[in-house]
C-alpha cells in the first residue's frame, strides 16, 4: 500500500520551502534556467496530468495517455505572469485533492495500466512514482535556491 503519512509530509515540507523562498522566486541561475516559479508551474502541470491518470485508471483497465513536454507546457501555461504565492497555494491544494483521491482509491484498480511506448505502468506505480518525482523536484528546488543565494551574494 502507499505511505500516506510520508506523502503528506512530502507535500507539507515542500510547501514550506516554496513559501520561504517567495522573495527569490523569479531569479534564474546559470546552472538552472528555470526559476522557482517555473518549477512550481511544472509541478502543477504534473499534478494535473497525474490527476487524470489517477481517476481514469480507476475507470478503465488499460489506457493510452498523451505525452508530456515540460518546456512546451511551461510556455503555454505562461506562469511567469502569475503571482508566485497563488501558484504555491494552487499546488498545495491540488496535492491535497490528489491525496483525497489516493486515500479513496479502489485497491482492485492498482493493476490497471497506462500503456506507453516503453511498456505498461500500473496505477500503483504511478502513485508511488508521483511522490518520488516530487522528492526529486524538492532536491532540485533546494539546489536552485542555493544557487540563487550564491548568485545574490556574489
Amino acid at each position: 500500500m502507499f505511505d500516506l503519512v510520508g506523502f503528506d509530509t512530502c507535500i507539507d515540507t515542500f510547501y514550506l520551502k516554496m513559501i520561504e523562498n517567495a522573495a527569490i522566486s523569479d531569479i534564474p541561475t546559470e546552472k538552472e534556467p528555470w526559476t522557482l516559479k517555473d518549477m512550481v508551474g511544472h509541478l502543477i502541470d504534473s499534478a494535473s496530468n497525474n490527476h487524470q491518470r489517477f481517476v481514469r485508471l480507476q475507470i478503465e483497465d488499460d489506457l493510452h495517455f498523451p505525452g508530456y513536454d515540460a518546456e512546451t507546457w511551461k510556455t503555454v501555461s505562461a506562469v511567469k505572469s502569475l503571482d508566485y504565492l497563488f501558484l504555491v497555494q494552487l499546488w498545495k491544494q491540488y496535492n491535497r485533492y490528489l491525496m483525497h483521491l489516493i486515500r479513496n482509491m479502489d485497491p482492485a484498480c492498482f493493476g490497471h495500466c497506462w500503456i506507453t511506448d516503453d511498456g505498461k505502468l500500473t496505477l500503483e506505480f504511478l502513485v508511488t512514482d508521483y511522490f518520488a518525482h516530487l522528492k526529486w523536484h524538492e532536491a532540485l528546488f533546494d539546489d536552485t535556491v542555493a544557487g540563487i543565494r550564491q548568485t545574490v551574494r556574489s
